[in-house]
């Protein structure tokens, strides 16, 4: 078999996928559908058979073969020639006389000097028959493969129709989502505006309350580090701080004195003493007398022992009056000032201060961002 492509001498048609057989005689090529042989028949025949296959054309110039041996021709020459035997010629000729004589009808004779004029005649019937065969064939094929694939394209145009009316109750649904969300945008933006604005006005009026605070405690000082008793006068404690840090005790005849609760229960402290004096004078008098006596007395700061109470001494520390914002601020800036190495904190008048050493200069302390600044 040759691999090239080559053309059915049939249908004429070229043979694209190699199956087709070559005449052992004439060697053309004939495709499956035109030398009458399905697919399955070709798979199974054997190369010696494929090999030795003659196609319609060679098969009809062969010589065909001697019928005088048929059992019909056989019979009739034995009873020929029986009765041959057995009848005289007169009997043969009165036969004759009863038999009747056809007239041989003089046909036109066709010409066949050349057997190939009628090969190419046959061959061209069977290629008509076998083209027009194959276009029946082709066209409904083509045919149904067309309906088949309107039928797909139906389907996928009535699935893109489904889709589009999908697409559009989607989009439908973006826009109202996008306008929804450009709604909630202007609002969160007017929200964030009024929250700015709330906070600024808050912030000014925890400043303002703060104030407040500090300015009602302006004339207060506060005693930390005095132990807590039942029977204990605290107007009597007082007097005895200011008789220690030699201060008349007169100035406590008009003062007020308080435990106050503690800020944080759980620490293991006794509550802080509130005095609320007549001035800021007797405040300030009052905290420079401690700072005194605490500087003359560095291996003796002011305790427990000066106020006259037994027991273990413990620190006694006596400052003004902080409100609970500016206490809490006050401990931080301790705590950032050890931590930064600062070596001075105190407060005056309400109002926090810190120095590095005692070239730098003092910064006061008002809010907890002013730490990070240090």
């Amino acid at each position: 078999m040759n691999s090239k492509t080559r053309s059915c001498s049939g249908c004429l048609q070229k043979i694209s996928n190699g199956n087709y057989l070559s005449c052992s005689l004439c060697n053309e090529a004939y495709d499956l559908d035109c030398a009458n042989i399905n697919t399955h028949q070709f798979a199974v025949m054997s190369k010696d058979k494929k090999g030795k296959w003659v196609c319609p054309g060679c098969n009809s110039k062969k010589n065909k073969s001697d019928n005088t041996n048929t059992p019909v021709v056989s019979t009739m020459g034995q009873k020929r020639n029986r009765r041959d035997l057995s009848s005289s010629p007169e009997d043969a000729g009165s036969q004759v006389d009863h038999i009747t004589q056809r007239k041989k009808l003089h046909t036109p004779m066709l010409n066949v000097s050349s057997p190939s004029h009628i090969d190419e005649s046959l061959l061209l019937v069977i290629r008509s028959e076998i083209q027009s065969s194959i276009d029946r064939s082709l066209k409904t094929v083509i045919e149904t493969a067309l309906n088949r694939e309107f039928e797909s394209l139906k389907f996928e145009i009535n699935s893109l129709k489904d889709l589009k009316c999908s697409l559009e109750f989607l989009s439908d649904e973006y826009d109202k989502i996008k306008s929804d969300l450009q709604a909630s945008e202007e609002r969160v933006k007017s929200l964030t505006n009024s929250n700015q604005a709330m906070q600024a006005r808050v912030e000014e009026l925890s400043h303002r309350l703060n104030l407040v605070e500090q300015h009602s405690r302006e004339t207060n000082i506060e005693i930390n580090g005095i132990p807590e008793n039942k029977t204990e006068n605290l107007t009597n404690i007082a007097k005895q701080l200011c008789t220690t840090i030699s201060v008349s005790p007169l100035i406590m005849e008009t003062a007020s004195c308080t435990r106050v609760r503690k800020m944080n229960s759980s620490v293991n402290r006794p509550r802080a003493i509130v005095v609320k004096l007549s001035s800021i004078r007797s405040r300030d008098e009052i905290l420079a007398a401690v700072s005194k006596f605490n500087k003359n007395n560095q291996s003796e700061k002011l305790n427990t022992e000066h106020l006259g109470f037994s027991g273990a001494k413990t620190p006694v520390y006596v400052s003004e009056h902080l409100s609970p914002y500016l206490k809490a601020l006050h401990a931080r800036t301790r705590h950032v000032a050890r931590e930064k190495s600062y070596e001075f904190v105190w407060i005056r008048n309400g109002h926090i201060f810190v120095r590095k050493n005692d070239k730098s200069p003092a910064t006061q302390i008002k809010t907890y961002e002013a730490l990070y600044k240090l």
